[in-house]
């Protein structure tokens, strides 16, 4: 497990599994792509979400689970629109 999956589990399993944040978490998926051309793998967690769920995202993640914010900082600037 890459640290990028280990901050997901994190962040999910402190969540309230009542909320909408945890609902967005759990619709995740994990992936396996290759790393660069060098015959390595690396996992990357996709999630699929409007703009404004990551923003509640990135607000819970600031409040419960700081460590995961500057990924989902990330990801919202390489967010795709479709």
């Amino acid at each position: 497990m890459n640290s990028q999956s280990i901050i997901t589990n994190r962040f999910l399993a402190i969540c309230d599994p009542l909320s909408r944040e945890y609902e967005i978490l759990k619709n995740s998926l994990v992936i396996r792509r290759a790393k660069d051309g060098d015959g390595q793998y690396e996992r990357v967690v996709e999630i699929f979400a409007e703009m404004r769920d990551a923003q509640l995202l990135l607000a819970l993640a600031n409040k419960i689970c700081p460590v995961a914010a500057p990924a989902i900082t990330k990801a919202m600037s390489l967010a795709r629109y479709v």
